[in-house]
C-alpha cells in the first residue's frame, strides 16, 4: 500500500526536510512529472505513444496517470492485467513470450490485442479462444534478423519473416485478425544521431505487404518500440531529423512507440537513512537501511564498468567545518559485497547517522527490478506527491 505524504515538492530547498519524517528506505513517486514526460516524449516523436507498465506498475501512480494514456498500455504478466482492469479504458496490448493459458483467456476477457511472439504461441491462442471472438492480434519481429546490419543484437524475442508469414497464415485460416506488426531492440536503444530506430520502421513497412497478401487485409499499423533514455530530453539533438525518416510511412501506417523508461525514469526518486559511517582506507564508508535488495539497479552488478550514481545528501544538521574531505562509498543493508549503491566525490564532509541519501531518476524499473527476500528484508515503502 502506498503511504501519503505531503504535496510539496521534492528538491534541494529547505522543503526537502519533510523527507526526514518518512519511513525509509522508500521510493517517492510524482505523476505530475510522468504525465509532463509522456506528453513531452509523445510531441518529440509525433506518433502516438504505448505505456509499458512493467516500468512502474504501481497502482496508486497509475490512478493519477492512467486518464493521459489514452493510446493505450503494454501488458507483460497476468498481475499488470490485474491492476489495469476496470481502471483503463485506453487500448490493451499483452506481450509476453511465456503467456500462459490463464494469461489468454483473462485477457480475452478484457478484450487486450495479443501481441504474437511465435508460431506455438498464435497455436496456443487459437485453441484457448475456442468459441470466444477473435481478439486482434500483432506480430512481433526480431529486431537482429529484421535489419540485418549488425546494429540491433539478436536477442530470443521476436520471430524471423519466415516464421511470421507462416504465424500469419496459420492465424488468418483460423479468422483471427493480424492487423500490426512489432519490433523493439531494447533498452537505450533509440538514438537520435543514427538511423537505427527509423530503419526499423522501414523494414516492418517493407515487410508489412507480405503479412496482407497472405491474410487478405492491409496491416494498419507499426510499433516500432521505443528503447529511450532516461535522460532523453537532455540530448542536444531534437527528432526533428527522425520525424522527417518517419513521415512517408505515416502515409500508409499508423507508427507508433512505446515506452516505460522514459516516461518513469524521472518520476521517482529512492531515499535512504544513513545507519553508520566509518573511515576505511583512502575513503569513508556510509552505511544505508536500503541497498540492492530495495534497488538492485543502483549496486550496477549487471554492468561491465561500473558508474555508480552520485546522490544528493540531506542532512539533519550543518556539515561540520573541519572534516576531511575524501571520497564517500554508499553501500546497502545486506552482507554482500556488490551492495554499494553509489559513490560521492564532491561533499564537503562525510554523512552523519540518520542523513538523507536521495537518488533520483528512480522511477523505472528500480523497485520492481530489485531483488526480495534476501536476508528477509522488508520491502520499501511507497510515497506519492505532486509537485
Amino acid at each position: 500500500m502506498t503511504d501519503a505524504s505531503p504535496p510539496v515538492r521534492c528538491d534541494e530547498s529547505a522543503t526537502d526536510r519533510w523527507l526526514l519524517d518518512l519511513k525509509t528506505p522508500c521510493y517517492v513517486l510524482d505523476p505530475t512529472v510522468a504525465l509532463a514526460r509522456f506528453a513531452d516524449l509523445r510531441a518529440r516523436l509525433g506518433t502516438p505513444l504505448i505505456v509499458s507498465l512493467k516500468a512502474n506498475p504501481n497502482l496508486d501512480l497509475l490512478i493519477r496517470c492512467g486518464h493521459a494514456f489514452t493510446d493505450g498500455v503494454e501488458l507483460a504478466s497476468l498481475g499488470e492485467l490485474d491492476i489495469v482492469a476496470g481502471r483503463i479504458n485506453a487500448p490493451k496490448y499483452v506481450n509476453n513470450p511465456s503467456m500462459d493459458e490463464a494469461f489468454m483467456r483473462a485477457a480475452l476477457a478484457s478484450r487486450c490485442t495479443f501481441i504474437i511472439d511465435s508460431l506455438e504461441q498464435a497455436q496456443r491462442l487459437i485453441q484457448v479462444i475456442g468459441k470466444h471472438p477473435a481478439p486482434h492480434t500483432v506480430l512481433r519481429l526480431n529486431a537482429g534478423l529484421l535489419v540485418a546490419s549488425g546494429k540491433h543484437p539478436t536477442d530470443h524475442f521476436g520471430m524471423s519473416q519466415h516464421d511470421a508469414l507462416l504465424t500469419a497464415g496459420v492465424l488468418s485460416r483460423a479468422n483471427v485478425p493480424v492487423i500490426g506488426l512489432h519490433t523493439f531492440a531494447g533498452s537505450n536503444s533509440f538514438h537520435i544521431d543514427d538511423k537505427g530506430a527509423a530503419d526499423l520502421a522501414h523494414a516492418l513497412a517493407a515487410f508489412a505487404p507480405q503479412i496482407a497478401r497472405l491474410t487478405g487485409k492491409p496491416v494498419e499499423f507499426l510499433n516500432v518500440g521505443g528503447g529511450f533514455a532516461d535522460h532523453y530530453h537532455s540530448q542536444p539533438d531534437t527528432f526533428d531529423a527522425y520525424r522527417q525518416r518517419i513521415a512517408p510511412l505515416q502515409k500508409s501506417f499508423k507508427v507508433v512507440h512505446e515506452s516505460g523508461r522514459g516516461i518513469f525514469a524521472g518520476a521517482g526518486t529512492f531515499v535512504t537513512r544513513v545507519r553508520s559511517v566509518k573511515p576505511l582506507g583512502e575513503r569513508y564508508v556510509a552505511v544505508c537501511d536500503g541497498g540492492l535488495s530495495h534497488n538492485f539497479l543502483l549496486a550496477k552488478t549487471e554492468s561491465m564498468l561500473k558508474k555508480y550514481a552520485e546522490p544528493r545528501l540531506l542532512r539533519r544538521q550543518p556539515a561540520p567545518v573541519d572534516a576531511s574531505q575524501l571520497p564517500i562509498q554508499f553501500v546497502g543493508s545486506t552482507c554482500s559485497r556488490a551492495d554499494v549503491i553509489g559513490w560521492s566525490h564532491g561533499l564537503s564532509a562525510p554523512p552523519s547517522v540518520g542523513d538523507l541519501v536521495i537518488f533520483d531518476n528512480c522511477g523505472a524499473y528500480n523497485q520492481t527490478y530489485s531483488v526480495s527476500g534476501f536476508l528477509s528484508l522488508s520491502p520499501a515503502h511507497t510515497y506519492i506527491h505532486q509537485s
